[in-house]
C-alpha cells in the first residue's frame, strides 16, 4: 500500500492544497483506465475506513523507491493521518454525477468577511473539482493562503459529486455566530459590510458557475465521510457568460 508524506517532503517543497501527486506508474494507470479525458480522482481510505475522494494534481518526478503520495497538509487532519503512514488508495472509474445543489455552512464568520470571497468560492470548488458530504477545506482568497473549513450539511443528488457545471450553493450562518434566524436577501455583488442585518441568518441560493472539469495533460514524464456565511440570492451566471 502507498504511504503518504506532506508536499515539504518533495523536491519542490510546495503542492497544489487541492490535490495530490502520485507515482508516475499509478498516474498512467488510471488514465489509461478513464473512458475518456476528464480530471482523475482517487478514493483514499484510512486503516479505520474513513474515505476521502481527492483529485490527483499529477505525478511527482521525486526518484523514490517506495510507493509514496504526497499529499496537502489538511487532508493529514481530515483522514487522522500521521507521515509515512499506509492508505488504500483506488481510483474513482465509475462517472461521478454532477452536482446540483449544496448547503454548507463555514465554521467561523470571518471565512465570509473578505470583499472577494464568492469569487474565492466558486474558484476554489473548481480547483478542488469533487465535492463530498462532510467537512469541506479550501483556499477562498488566494492572496491568503488560509484554509477555511466548512460543513456540507446535504449535496444533491449524491454524497460525492462533480463540481462541474451550475451549483446551486446555499451558504448558511457560521457556526460560531449563533443568532436567531432571520431571513433576507442580497445580491452576489453586494459587499458583505453593506447586507442589511448582517448579523443575523439568512437563506440564499445563488448558481455558481464552475468550469466543466478540465481534461487531464497528456502523458509525460514528468464515499460516505465523517460526520454550518451570510446567504444571498440573486441571479445565476451560466458558464457561456449569459445571466
Amino acid at each position: 500500500m502507498p504511504i503518504v508524506y506532506p508536499y515539504t517532503f518533495s523536491s519542490e517543497g510546495t503542492g497544489p492544497w487541492w490535490g495530490i501527486r502520485c507515482s508516475t506508474r499509478f498516474y498512467q494507470d488510471t488514465v489509461r483506465k478513464l473512458d475518456d479525458s476528464a480530471r482523475c480522482f482517487v478514493y483514499m481510505t484510512n486503516i479505520r475506513g474513513e474515505t476521502l475522494a481527492i483529485a490527483i494534481e499529477g505525478p511527482y518526478t521525486d526518484n523514490v523507491t517506495e510507493d509514496v503520495v504526497f499529499i496537502p497538509s489538511w487532508v493529514f487532519e481530515r483522514l487522522t493521518l500521521s507521515e509515512g503512514e499506509e492508505i488504500i488508495m483506488e481510483p474513482i472509474l465509475e462517472q461521478l454525477p454532477k452536482g446540483e445543489a449544496i448547503t454548507i455552512k463555514p465554521l467561523t464568520g470571518s471565512t465570509v468577511e473578505g470583499p472577494m470571497f464568492l469569487e474565492g468560492l466558486t474558484e476554489a470548488l473548481n480547483q478542488l473539482g469533487v465535492i463530498q458530504e462532510g467537512i469541506l477545506s479550501a483556499i477562498v482568497d488566494p492572496s491568503l493562503p488560509e484554509l477555511h473549513q466548512f460543513v456540507v450539511e446535504s449535496l444533491t443528488p449524491n454524497s460525492v459529486c462533480l463540481a462541474d457545471g451550475e451549483l446551486r450553493v446555499e451558504l448558511e450562518r457560521a457556526l460560531d455566530r449563533p443568532v436567531t434566524p432571520v431571513t433576507t436577501s442580497v445580491t452576489a455583488s453586494e459587499p458583505l459590510s453593506e447586507i442589511p442585518n448582517a448579523p443575523v441568518a439568512e437563506e440564499f441560493a445563488p448558481f455558481i458557475p464552475i468550469a466543466p472539469i478540465a481534461p487531464i495533460a497528456p502523458l509525460a514524464p514528468l464515499v460516505p465521510l465523517a460526520s454550518g456565511v451570510v446567504p444571498f440570492s440573486g441571479r445565476g451566471r451560466r458558464l457561456d457568460g449569459k445571466h
